[in-house]
């Protein structure tokens, strides 16, 4: 190979290329290697006089679309093009992962790299997603340019023979379109490959093309990357000599000349080869609606008549249910509505999913009888089955416009969206591709970023730090700012906020498109889903149809409580009148009995809740919107319901029905119609309102209090009633969201209320994985009169299950940590087999007379269950028939580990002899007193395996406490496990006792105590900024004695 020994000093090189290998953050979705965004590759690509933005990442495109944007705004070409990982054949498994630039020299192109991209995933996919010789070569030569790529290249990873014949076809087969990568890093590695290339270039003649391979933008911002992947715990070894920068070509000249291998006319030849993407045809994306439709071959006209005569085939079957006098308001309704679908040619959306949503309907599918968002607040939607919210006849009012509006979707082509709750989205998703094609629905995909702690976190990582130093620091960032140690770790952080560090499946964003979206967006796999390359705010921006199909645990609890009980889910009609006057049901909310409640069920609902003591859906609807943090000077006059006005008569009148408050975004907007704006705009002025934009808010201004005055006659109360609208306009709630969350909450209440054994049977099967909401049900059985019977060896299967004769829930072994279905089943078989006594060794039957040691025989001969699993259940006195925990636990150590253990792998003879000296060896341990299991442990392991403790031991004394838990993050919370019932406390500690001088705490964890005296404290709010006294109050503890434990 000839290498150039001779190199010139070179000055002043200046000259025009085109950045095409480059990364950003998106392709940290493979491996994080990256910090920089297409927006600093942009800049950079100005600052240097280059007219192109190319979408090269890792395995795929990145977000094309953000791509497109940011092109056009800094007045770049927009380039498609993407670093595919490449091996010989995709079907094998084969982790070389090599990487083969392609760039798409026109539309056509581009549709087939999506193509290829998305088949890589379907069926490429092992580790990265990967094409191969099939895949690229079924690409059109003409519409596409390929290079050798970097050092990662086949004609590098493979060997000698497959590179040459790999660069022959891939010559022979795209021609002018095929160039040998070339990059200038001084480094071994890359030296050695550059020379290889140069002698492919040499011997046929393939041109070179110039790449960077960016991964950041100037020489010192590397540390960064490093801080990032050192965070991660990624390490590179011997990566210096590789600057992955976008630099001048002043510098790339000087990097080629160190490096020793190019000749200058070469390097320049590379670099100018850059520039043939300005020979590339224009892509062209556009923003105009993408609404699929299920029926083609019909004019709008006829789609419009077609959805007309569903509707009034609905409306027939709902009139049944509604007075006669009101059925020519509710006609007017849906003129109203179908005259704004009609305007704005929606009809394909309401078509679309009328036929999905009872297709999947039809196949189990459960959807909230509710909604999200303002769904409910057009009565249409009701009809098709999207809702069974009346909004003609809610408690609130609620605005049609605020779902749909003419001028909203003709102004800014905005799409109508339905945010569908279900139990399960498989049958939603399931339902649309039977209509729209299985390549026409996917989930969307979600890149996670990092936020302030996450990354601040990383950076701490990768400074050696240990968790323990900076967790706190994480959890708090405001308060430590300015804090001497921390203000510039806090500050270097902030570079890496909005990073892409991961990826996932949207959890509720279908795209829904009529063309295939493995051509037209690309899909990528993501875990075990496939997903649509397109997250859910561009989709809104690019107009694409999202649907959200969000899994909603409430209605998974409805539905399956009301099948327990063997009852239909009753409509929201019916639920009205079953809950109106009905005490039992809002009695729970007074008392705090709202463990997985919506909303109310929360740590900061339950007590909300509590102190307003909600009596109606009205109520429970003002609620909803009153305590979220934007109310939050308004809140406690809302709760503790004292008496509001406003003092203007037509005000406080078009508040009557949220009490006065500014609750919700419809309270404004009945505030314009009132003043005479039209309904149609009313949503529009809100955010108008909000922004505060010069030129815009005065006419509206203006308009207000014209039209105010002209109702009322007094220019200062018009005045008054604006300056509230500005005020409340950033906090308004939106009602039909508010009352779906309240009707989502007393479904639930209902069936608590009601069907309590069943419903919390439910419950405890649901959240059997979680420990936390586990023991935050356990603790309200008792209001009902339930039992949850402990585990019991041949009576407790994997599930929790009711038995309604003894208002009892027997627990299952599903829900105890480690545990699972398959151990539970095996256990019960072998409770209930018939022979108790013998075994089967070798070829003889042996009779065992001690009943534990046949027992945990059977246990390790016939179950899965390992010696971790066996302990637990021993502990949790699972097997009390046999004898005591403190008793079991000696004999299973004895036969897994004692001097006779027994194995399974053992002979016949040894296992007979090891059962008759066992047997011995366990009537010695039964004859013993051994010391009780500790106190503090017993109750630790409980509440770890099963999220809740049930030892308590009734004859001791009710002052007798064990301390489990210690928060001294403000004035020390003390939680104490109470003996005698077994419940827990949570009470306070003034400082100045819990420290002592030197620091020292007077309670620790696993303490024993006696506690003597206790008094109630009055608790504080700050409000407004200044600490007031509220009518909460903490119990502190005064005086107790610490008990020495044995």
């Amino acid at each position: 190979m000839r290498l150039v020994e001779h190199r010139n000093v070179l000055t002043n090189f200046d000259i025009r290329y085109e950045n095409w290998h480059k990364h950003t953050h998106y392709s940290n979705i493979f491996t994080v290697d990256c910090i920089i965004k297409p927006e600093d590759i942009a800049k950079r690509a100005v600052e240097l006089g280059h007219k192109t933005l190319s979408t090269v990442e890792h395995g795929y495109a990145g977000n094309i679309f953000e791509y497109y944007d940011v092109a056009k705004k800094y007045g770049l070409k927009y380039i498609f093009g993407i670093e595919f990982y490449y091996v010989k054949n995709r079907f094998e498994k084969d982790k070389t992962n090599t990487h083969l630039l392609v760039m798409a020299r026109n539309e056509r192109g581009m549709k087939q790299l999506i193509s290829i991209m998305s088949e890589a995933n379907k069926t490429g996919y092992y580790y990265k997603p990967r094409i191969d010789e099939e895949l690229l070569f079924s690409l059109n030569p003409k519409d596409v340019v390929v290079t050798s790529t970097c050092v990662a290249s086949p004609v590098n990873k493979y060997d000698s023979e497959y590179a040459d014949c790999f660069i022959c076809k891939c010559h022979k087969y795209f021609g002018d379109n095929f160039y040998l990568e070339i990059q200038p890093h001084v480094h071994p590695v890359q030296k050695a490959y550059n020379q290889k290339i140069l002698a492919f270039h040499e011997k046929y003649n393939i041109p070179l093309v110039h790449a960077n391979d960016t991964h950041y933008i100037y020489p010192e911002d590397a540390q960064y990357r490093d801080l990032l992947l050192q965070g991660k715990g990624i390490f590179y070894d011997d990566e210096d000599g590789f600057i992955l920068d976008y630099p001048s070509s002043e510098t790339l000249y000087e990097r080629y000349d160190a490096q020793g291998v190019f000749t200058q006319e070469q390097v320049t030849q590379a670099l100018q080869n850059t520039c043939i993407v300005d020979d590339f045809e224009e892509i062209v994306l556009n923003k105009d609606i993408k609404m699929p439709t299920i029926y083609p071959h019909l004019s709008h006209k006829e789609k419009v008549n077609k959805l007309k005569k569903i509707v009034q085939k609905e409306w027939n079957k709902d009139k049944q249910h509604i007075p006669v006098s009101r059925h020519a308001e509710y006609i007017e309704a849906i003129k109203f509505e179908m005259d704004i679908i009609e305007t704005t040619k929606m009809e394909d959306y309401f078509l679309l999913n009328y036929k999905g949503i009872k297709r999947a309907k039809e196949k189990g599918g459960v959807l909230t009888r509710t909604g999200r968002g303002s769904a409910p607040s057009f009565y249409i939607n009701k009809l098709l089955g999207f809702t069974e919210i009346d909004r003609v006849d809610a408690p609130v009012t609620l605005y049609p416009t605020r779902f749909m509006s003419k001028s909203r979707i003709l102004e800014t082509k905005s799409l109508p969206d339905v945010d569908f709750n279900t139990a399960d989205a498989t049958p939603f998703a399931e339902a649309c591709r039977e209509f729209l094609g299985e390549d026409n629905v996917y989930y969307m995909t979600a890149f996670g970023t990092m936020k302030r702690p996450s990354a601040f976190r990383n950076l701490c990582r990768s400074r050696g730090m240990k968790m323990s130093e900076y967790n706190d620091v994480a959890k708090n960032l405001e308060d430590y700012e300015n804090h001497p140690q921390w203000r510039s770790l806090i500050e270097e952080a902030n570079r890496f906020v909005g990073v892409i560090d991961s990826v996932s499946p949207h959890p509720c964003a279908f795209l829904l498109l009529d063309k295939p979206i493995s051509e037209e967006v690309g899909v990528i796999k993501v875990g075990d889903e496939m997903c649509a390359v397109i997250d859910s705010y561009t989709s809104d921006v690019w107009k694409f149809l999202k649907n959200d199909f969000l899994v909603v645990t409430v209605w998974r609890i409805i539905a399956e409580t009301f099948e327990l009980i063997g009852a239909p889910i009753p409509d929201i009609r019916e639920l009205t009148k079953l809950v109106e006057n009905n005490p039992k049901v809002w009695e729970l909310y007074e008392q705090g009995l709202t463990a997985t409640l919506n909303q109310a069920g929360t740590d900061s609902g339950t007590p909300q809740v509590k102190r307003y003591m909600p009596k109606s859906i009205r109520e429970l609807s003002a609620w909803v919107s009153a305590i979220r943090p934007s109310f939050a000077s308004m809140k406690d006059v809302f709760l503790n319901r004292q008496p509001f006005s406003y003092g203007i008569p037509a005000f406080d009148e078009i508040l009557k029905e949220s009490d006065n408050f500014v609750l919700y975004q419809e309270n404004i907007m009945s505030a314009l119609v009132f003043a005479g704006f039209s309904e149609d705009v009313t949503y529009g002025l809100l955010k108008a309102i909000s922004k505060k934009v010069e030129g815009v808010i005065e006419p509206i201004h203006d308009k207000f209090i014209n039209g105010f005055v002209e109702k009322t006659g007094s220019h200062e109360q018009a005045l008054k009633v604006w300056k509230i609208i500005e005020d409340a306009v950033g906090y308004g709630f939106n009602a039909s969201h508010a009352l779906s969350v309240a009707l989502d909450s007393i479904y639930g209440a209902y069936l608590k209320a009601e069907y309590p054994l069943e419903y919390y049977t439910v419950v405890l099967n649901l959240y059997q994985d979680n420990t936390e909401m586990t023991a935050k049900i356990m603790k309200e059985l008792d209001c009902f009169g339930i039992k949850v019977a402990p585990i019991h060896f041949g009576k407790s299967l994997s599930s929790y299950s009711p038995d309604k004769d003894t208002n009892t829930i027997y627990k299952g072994l599903k829900s105890i940590k480690y545990l699972n279905e398959r151990v539970a089943n095996e256990l019960y078989d072998i409770a209930h087999q018939e022979d108790t006594k013998t075994i089967l060794v070798g070829d003889e039957v042996l009779t065992v007379d001690e009943p534990i040691l046949k027992l945990f025989i059977d246990i390790m001969e016939r179950t899965s269950v390992n010696s971790k699993q066996l302990n637990i259940l021993i502990r949790l006195n699972f097997f009390s028939d046999y004898g005591t925990p403190e008793e079991l636990l000696k004999i299973a150590e004895l036969i897994h580990k004692g001097k006779n253990r027994y194995s399974k792998t053992h002979k016949a003879n040894t296992k007979m002899k090891r059962i008759g000296l066992l047997t011995e060896e366990i009537q010695i341990i039964k004859s013993q007193e051994l010391p009780p299991l500790d106190l503090f442990e017993q109750i630790s392991f409980e509440k770890e395996y099963l999220g809740y403790s049930t030892f308590k031991k009734p004859n001791v004394k009710p002052s007798f406490y064990v301390v489990v838990e210690v928060n001294t993050k403000y004035t020390p919370v003390i939680t104490l496990y109470q003996v005698k019932t077994g419940q827990e406390v949570p009470m306070k500690m003034k400082k100045v006792h819990y420290f002592d001088s030197m620091g020292n705490p007077a309670l620790e964890v696993g303490d024993t105590i006696k506690l003597l005296d206790t008094e109630m404290r009055q608790k504080s709010r700050k409000v407004d900024g200044k600490w007031v006294k509220i009518d909460e109050y903490d119990s502190y503890i005064t005086h107790c004695k610490k008990l020495v434990r044995d």
